[in-house]
């Protein structure tokens, strides 16, 4: 995988939209960092059509919001809308990370950025491990939910002729072989990692190695950049993007 930037330039600067993201309190604001996240795409050299499968796959999670908000809870729709632009945004972000690093890119920027934590007695490269492996195993239990409906169907069972009861049913017949098939794995990755010497007190080495350059210092000075100019509209000490009610 081509990458134009290095691991924790993509990590600091995903986390530091989010977090634009998340302060925001009216629409213009939002629709501002979504443009800025749209620009992240395009930077970090993600394929639009990816972006594309992630809205039709989020898009029930989406309408939900907005049926139980606006029928059943009754809120304003400028607060529904902002919250799905949020929501959205953040679900493109996620997928910005892990379409553009490697699950181990990811616990190596977890633990150099917070490397310093080490000295306030946090277990930081525990930490980011266990966060690397927790990804890791996503695509694995799907991969292994889709085989074993695929033998399922193999001895006959055919969800399209079932009931919605008895397809929750049979679905929920999934879960045990998946959770056993979860810790099988879990066990083998276990196993691997004390044979390579990963509980050993050593200085760990990558295969590839990961440099700064100029470049990525320049994303990580316009990302914290952009997010203190969001606190400060946030704060109300820069007057713009004011609210535009539907």
């Amino acid at each position: 995988m081509t990458k134009r930037f290095d691991p924790r330039t993509i990590f600091l600067s995903t986390l530091f939209l989010a977090i634009s993201l998340i302060v925001m309190n009216n629409i213009n604001q939002t629709i501002f960092c979504a443009a800025a996240v749209i620009l992240h795409v395009i930077f970090i050299g993600i394929n639009i059509k990816n972006i594309i499968k992630i809205f039709f796959a989020s898009i029930w999670l989406l309408l939900s919001i907005i049926i139980i908000n606006y029928f059943l809870i009754g809120r304003d729709i400028n607060y529904i809308v902002n919250t799905v632009f949020r929501l959205f945004g953040i679900i493109i972000l996620a997928a910005v990370v892990l379409s553009s690093m490697d699950i181990m890119d990811i616990g190596f920027a977890i633990e150099k950025i917070f490397y310093h934590l080490k000295y306030l007695k946090i277990p930081i490269e525990s930490i980011s491990t266990i966060i690397a492996l927790s990804l890791k195993f996503i695509p694995l239990i799907k991969d292994e939910a889709v085989r074993i409906r695929k033998a399922q169907k193999a001895r006959g069972l055919d969800y399209k002729l079932m009931s919605i009861p008895e397809k929750i049913s049979n679905t929920a017949n999934l879960f045990i072989p998946i959770v056993i098939s979860a810790i099988q794995s879990s066990v083998r990755t276990a196993a691997a990692m004390e044979v390579r010497g990963y509980s050993a007190p050593y200085i760990k080495t990558r295969l590839y190695k990961s440099f700064i350059r100029f470049r990525d210092i320049i994303y990580i000075i316009y990302s914290i950049i952009f997010l203190i100019f969001i606190i400060l509209i946030r704060l109300n000490i820069i007057n713009i993007l004011k609210e535009i009610k539907i």
